[in-house]
C-alpha cells in the first residue's frame, strides 16, 4: 500500500509518518522547479483572490497574455499562435485535429496519414494513445483508437534504441510522401525509451523531408520543454524550428494543470482564420489560475537560468549515474540530456537480478522516487529526472541512496571497482 503524503519542500516529499523521500524523478517528470517554491504559489493565491476562472470565449486575462508572450520567444523559430490545454495528451490531440483540420480545408483528404516512433509515448487519450508507439499502454484498447489506419510507426533497427535517418526515410518512402500528413517525434525520449535522445541529423534530416514533401514536423516537447535537456526546448539541440512544439509537464511545474500547442507561421498561416477558433479547447484550458500558475514559473525559470543550471547539474549527475554503472554490473549505462536521463538495465532475470519495478521499490525503501522506463528487453530503463534546482549537495545524497537501492537488489553483485561513491551527504 503507498504512504500517504503529508507534505514537500524543494526536492524532498515527506509521508504521514514522517518519512523522507528524495524525489528522484520530479513527480511524473513534471515538478521541474522542485516543491512549494514560494514564488509561484504566492502569485497563485494572489490569483486565487482575484478570479480562478473565466471562460476562453468570453474574457482574455493578462497572465494567459503574458505566458503567451513569453512562449513565443523562447520557442525554437517563430509562433504565431498557442492553443492552450490542460495536459499533454490534449494538446496532442489539437496538434492532430490541427494536422487533419489543415489538409481537409486545402483540400487534400488523402493527406492523413501521422507517422510517429516505436518507442514513443504521446498522451493516454485516444488520439494521442493510437499515436504512440507503446504497446504496453495500447493493450486492450484497440476498439476505442479510431484512428488506427491513419498512424503508421517507424522502429530502429539491428537493436538501436531510436530510429536513424535511414529507417525514417525507409517509412515515409513506404506510406508515400503524398499521403504523409504529419511526423510526430520526441526529441529526447521519455518513459518509453528510458530518455534514448534522437540523433540531431535525423531531426535535421526531417526537418528537411517535411520541407521537401509539405507535411508537419510536430515536436512532443511535453517532458523535455521549458528547460530540462540544458536548454529551453530540446529540439535546440539540433538547431531545428519545428512547424508545431507541444509542451505540458515543465510548464506549470506541477503546480496547476496546462499545456500548449505553440503553432508556427508555416501552419497557422495557411488557415483564413485564428487556429484557436477552429480547434475547440476544454473548459478549463488557458483558466486565469492555471495561466498565472504558468507565467510564475516561465518567469522564475528564465529569471533564474534553470535551462543553464540544468545543463550543470546534469553533467554532475551522469558522472555519478556512470558511476554506479561501474559498481552495478545490474546497470549497461546512462543515456539522456540535461537532467532527462535514465539508466538502462539488464533484463535477463537469471543473470540480473531486478527489473526497472523491482529497482523502483528498492529506491522507495531508501528514500528515493525514480520512474521505471523501457517498452520491452531493449529499453528496460529507471528514469533519474531530479528537479532542475537541485542542489550539488542533493545530488550527491540521490547518489547514496540510489546506491543502497542497487544494493538492496544485489547485495554480492556490487563492484569494488568505480569511483567512490560519498558516504554521507
Amino acid at each position: 500500500m503507498l504512504p500517504v503524503v503529508s507534505h514537500a519542500t524543494g526536492v524532498y516529499v515527506f509521508d504521514e509518518a514522517g518519512k523522507e523521500y528524495l524525489d528522484g524523478c520530479s513527480g511524473a517528470v513534471n515538478v521541474n522547479l522542485g516543491h512549494g517554491v514560494e514564488d509561484i504559489t504566492k502569485r497563485m493565491h494572489d490569483q486565487i483572490d482575484k478570479v480562478c476562472f473565466t471562460y476562453r470565449t468570453q474574457f482574455r486575462s493578462r497572465p494567459l497574455e503574458q505566458l503567451t508572450e513569453h512562449l513565443k520567444q523562447l520557442a525554437p523559430g517563430e509562433v504565431s499562435e498557442v492553443v492552450y490545454g490542460n495536459s499533454g495528451s490534449d494538446a496532442i490531440e489539437t496538434a492532430l485535429r490541427l494536422v487533419t483540420l489543415l489538409n481537409a480545408r486545402s483540400y487534400r483528404p488523402f493527406k492523413s496519414t501521422v507517422l510517429t516512433e516505436e518507442p514513443s509515448y504521446h498522451g493516454m487519450t485516444a488520439g494521442a494513445l493510437a499515436a504512440s508507439g507503446h504497446p504496453l499502454r495500447r493493450e486492450h484498447l484497440t476498439p476505442l483508437l479510431a484512428n488506427q489506419a491513419t498512424v503508421a510507426k517507424v522502429r530502429p533497427k539491428n537493436g538501436a534504441l531510436r530510429a536513424d535517418v535511414e529507417d525514417w526515410e525507409e517509412a515515409i518512402e513506404r506510406i508515400g510522401p503524398a499521403n504523409l500528413a504529419a511526423v510526430i517525434i520526441e526529441p529526447v525520449g521519455g518513459a518509453s525509451s528510458g530518455a534514448a535522445p534522437a540523433d540531431r541529423e535525423t531531426l535535421r534530416r526531417l526537418r528537411e523531408l517535411a520541407d521537401e514533401h509539405r507535411f508537419v514536423l510536430v515536436a512532443d516537447e511535453v517532458m523535455s520543454g521549458l528547460g530540462r535537456t540544458g536548454t529551453w526546448f530540446a529540439s535546440q539541440h539540433a538547431g531545428i524550428a519545428p512547424d508545431v512544439t507541444v509542451v505540458g509537464k515543465g510548464m506549470s511545474s506541477g503546480y496547476a494543470p496546462i499545456s500548449a500547442t505553440l503553432i508556427s507561421p508555416s501552419v497557422a498561416d495557411q488557415f483564413d482564420v485564428p487556429v484557436s477558433s477552429l480547434l475547440f479547447g476544454h473548459t478549463m484550458a488557458g483558466a486565469p489560475l492555471a495561466a498565472a500558475a504558468g507565467l510564475a514559473v516561465v518567469e522564475y525559470s528564465r529569471s533564474e537560468q534553470i535551462p543553464q543550471k540544468a545543463a550543470r547539474a546534469g553533467e554532475r549527475l551522469r558522472q555519478s549515474l556512470e558511476d554506479v554503472t561501474g559498481r552495478h554490473p545490474l546497470v549497461t549505462g546512462v543515456r539522456g540530456v540535461g537532467l532527462q536521463l535514465a539508466l538502462g538495465l539488464h533484463s535477463d532475470p537469471d543473470r540480473f537480478p531486478g527489473t526497472s519495478a523491482d529497482l523502483t521499490r528498492a529506491a522507495r525503501e531508501e528514500g528515493l522516487l525514480l520512474y521505471p522506463a523501457g517498452i520491452g528487453p531493449r529499453w528496460e530503463s529507471v528514469l533519474v529526472t531530479p528537479p532542475l534546482t537541485i542542489s550539488d549537495r542533493e545530488l550527491d545524497d540521490l547518489a547514496v541512496r540510489l546506491d543502497r537501492a542497487l544494493l538492496r537488489l544485489a547485495p554480492g553483485a556490487a563492484r569494488t571497482t568505480g569511483a567512490a561513491l560519498p558516504a554521507t551527504v
